[in-house]
């Protein structure tokens, strides 16, 4: 299966590359920006760094992609749909420089267009720490709905017990997105 670039208005939603490493590495070293993810440390090392580039090429495109997020200017974030089948779930993490300007919703929207019109996925998942209203609202934009609470793990405040809210996307009743994210895929 080929690489499913994907590109937006402003983004081109493509595979990780080494020469993301320097800036995926400061952007993800960020406190802020660890914090509210399940699985990234803190400190970021640069053994994790390119650990998480490098796993990205090894994942089974059938069920797994994750794709470095590209403003024009280089790597500003990720975003990965996993468990690719009649459902997929969702992560992403965008460098706090890049935050309150649209790009995850739009890098959201793309992800869930693809998924619906190349891969005919009916439901995507997300999961979203209660202390984070910028995902929500990113979610609650792409017509997602909160369906429960719960805890998760966070590695990098080392607990098992982060209060999360879950969400969902059910693509046989969403209404048509506007085309505002999705240019094509390359």
């Amino acid at each position: 299966m080929i690489f499913p670039e994907l590109q937006t208005n402003r983004l081109i939603l493509r595979a990780l590359q080494p020469d993301d490493f320097p800036r995926l590495r400061f952007l993800f070293s960020d406190y802020d920006v660890a914090r509210m993810t399940a699985s990234f440390p803190h400190p970021i090392t640069d053994e994790w760094a390119h650990e998480f580039i490098s796993r990205s090429h090894s994942f089974d495109l059938k069920t797994d992609v994750v794709w470095a997020i590209d403003n024009g200017t280089g790597f500003i974030g990720s975003i990965g749909a996993h468990r690719i089948g009649e459902s997929a779930s969702l992560g992403y993490a965008l460098g706090k420089y890049y935050w309150r300007r649209g790009y995850m919703s739009e890098a959201v929207q793309a992800v869930v267009n693809y998924l619906q019109s190349e891969r005919n996925v009916e439901n995507v998942d997300a999961c979203v720490f209660l202390e984070n209203p910028a995902s929500f609202r990113v979610l609650l934009k792409n017509g997602f709905v909160p369906t429960s609470v719960c805890t998760h793990s966070c590695v990098s405040r080392g607990t098992d017990e982060v209060e999360t809210q879950n969400f969902e996307l059910n693509l046989g009743q969403a209404v048509e997105q506007p085309q505002l994210a999705v240019a094509g895929i390359r």
